[in-house]
């Protein structure tokens, strides 16, 4: 899987690069960018982490709905009807 960001040195420090924008990549909203090299590292492994998350949870969302629409338009699965609780009556437990 190719990382959407890079390591980028300047002269004293490091920064995470977006490879899309040429940008410090942001992680909620804070820009990745005077770190020492091993935070830099640790946080590039993060943040590709963060991406390959994304990306199982979406297929796993595209699955669930193409399965969903299978089942029901197979008719294979009825519908349940719910009916609501009956209120609690006190003298049922005498």
């Amino acid at each position: 899987m190719a990382s959407n960001c890079r390591l980028k040195a300047s002269d004293t420090s490091w920064a995470i690069i977006d490879n899309a924008t040429d940008a410090p990549a942001r992680l909620d909203g804070i820009p990745l960018v005077t770190m020492e090299a091993a935070e830099a590292r640790h946080m590039l492994h993060i943040l590709d982490g963060i991406d390959q998350i994304r990306t199982s949870s979406k297929w796993w969302a595209n699955l669930a709905k193409k399965r969903a629409k299978m089942i029901t338009s197979s008719g294979a699965v009825q519908a349940v009807e719910f009916k609501p609780l009956r209120p609690f009556v006190s003298s049922n437990w005498t």
